[in-house]
Formats: C-alpha cells, sequence, structure tokens
C-alpha cells in the first residue's frame, strides 16, 4: 500500500465519523434545546453548524486527494509504500468501520440503559423505585435522548454487521466522465 493509499483512507475514515457525529449526536442534541423554547437565532445557528459539517464531510469524502495535494503530507517519508504486512486498503477500512462501531456502542450504551432505567421506574411506581433517587423521567428531552442513544446503537449495530458495504461503497472508483465528439 503507497502512503497516500493510506492517508486517503484515513480522511475517508475521518469524513465518515465526523458525519455520523453530526447527524446522530449533533443534530439531535441541540434540536432538544430549540424543543424547551423556540427562538429562529438558534435554529438558524444549528442549521449553520450541522451544514458546515456536512460540506466538510463531502469535502473530505469527495476531494481526498486535493485534500492529500494541498496539506502535502505524502512527501517527506523515507519509502514509497507503508507495508502493513496482510492489510490492504480495504481491510483497514473495514477495520476502522469496526471501531467506529463498536465506539458508538460502547459510548451510547450507557445512556440508553440510564434512560430506559428511568422509563421503567417512572412507569412501575409513582414515588420511583428508590426514595433516595431524585431523577424523574417524562420529559420530552429525555425521550429524545433515549431515542438518539438507540439509534445509536442501532447504526453502531449496522455498521459492525455491514462493514464490508460500506467498506466498498466508500472505495467504489468514481466515473470519470468522458467528454464525447460531436
Amino acid at each position: 500500500m503507497t502512503k497516500r493509499d493510506f492517508f486517503r483512507i484515513i480522511i475517508k475514515l475521518f469524513g465518515l465519523y465526523a458525519l455520523i457525529l453530526t447527524v446522530f449526536t449533533y443534530i439531535p442534541t441541540n434540536i432538544g434545546y430549540v424543543t424547551f423554547q423556540f427562538e429562529l437565532a438558534s435554529l438558524l445557528w444549528i442549521l449553520g453548524g450541522a451544514l458546515l459539517a456536512f460540506a466538510a464531510y463531502f469535502l473530505l469524502i469527495i476531494n481526498t486527494n486535493r485534500i492529500i495535494n494541498f496539506l502535502k503530507i505524502d512527501r517527506g517519508f523515507d519509502e514509497e509504500r507503508i507495508e502493513l504486512g496482510n492489510f490492504n486498503n480495504n481491510k483497514i477500512l473495514k477495520l476502522g468501520i469496526i471501531l467506529i462501531g463498536g465506539f458508538m456502542i460502547v459510548d451510547y450504551l450507557p445512556t440508553f440503559l440510564h434512560y430506559s432505567y428511568l422509563a421503567f421506574k417512572s412507569k412501575v411506581s409513582n414515588n420511583g423505585l428508590n426514595s433516595l433517587d431524585q431523577m424523574e423521567f417524562g420529559m420530552p428531552s429525555d425521550y429524545l435522548y433515549w431515542v438518539v442513544s438507540g439509534v445509536n446503537l442501532v447504526v453502531g449495530y449496522i455498521f459492525l454487521t455491514n462493514y464490508h458495504r460500506i467498506a466498498d461503497w466508500l472505495t467504489r472508483k468514481e466515473k470519470i466522465a468522458v467528454p464525447t465528439e460531436k
């Protein structure tokens, strides 16, 4: 594998992870703030941040070669090739996707279990299961965070089970349009 291929994989994985964090963490968390008190300025701020993150994603995925050329990160190495044993581009990308899916599950499983416990507790008893526990459940934000953590778990699971399809999609060859003569 050449060092250019290695950096191309790293940049695409970073772009994919940034997109996942934007769609499944940034947007739902900040929309929760807007539901309490609607202000147009805060909504525009959230949408602007999300659009900036999407633009960064597309820049990282589509213009990977331009980024490498601009930053010149493939220069200054003693050797042209990076030897990783049996790993090729596709296997490294698959490993990265598995790690992203695993991080999503590890990050959001405790939150999902916590809100599941609070929802169960609120349904079982009016006073709660423990008088020392003052946590309440039933606000719209509680349901929002519960759903967000559940969606992140599902997406992490999908990444873990479909890593080969995602890797194939990310490494697809762009079709170059050939001009036709008239």
